[in-house]
């Protein structure tokens, strides 16, 4: 069982937006960030031309009607929420209805290295 079409992840503000004088925290995005990054979002949906957008939790839902881009919104993966992103993602894509629970482990640890390499905390020397 796999997707048989090409998938091309994005973020909506695909810096990393922090806090200040702190590189490696971790902080939303603003909404003159994700404006300043429009053209280039805009761009890649146009050349692009995907069937159809998944906007990964409701940042991104919110995010993609703020720029008049239609998307399907499913749960992001963080607090608790593998088992519906996965749910989801298996049902958009025609991989079945429901991941079975013994996947699911294996399924978010590839996740977590794809979505969230950037949580990755440095340790002080």
């Amino acid at each position: 069982m796999a997707v048989q079409q090409p998938i091309f992840l994005w973020n909506v503000f695909p810096l990393h937006p922090h806090e200040p004088g702190s590189p490696m925290s971790n902080r939303r995005h603003t909404r003159a960030e994700r404006q300043a990054c429009r053209p280039l979002l805009m761009w890649l949906l146009e050349n692009l031309r995907p069937r159809s957008v998944l906007a990964i939790g409701r940042d991104a839902q919110l995010a993609l009607v703020d720029l008049q881009v239609e998307a399907v919104q499913i749960r992001h993966p963080s607090y608790g929420g593998h088992s519906e992103f996965l749910d989801s993602v298996f049902s958009h894509y025609g991989l079945g209805d429901h991941v079975p629970r013994q996947k699911i482990a294996e399924l978010t640890a590839k996740l977590k290295c794809v979505m969230d390499p950037l949580r990755i905390r440095a340790k002080p020397l």
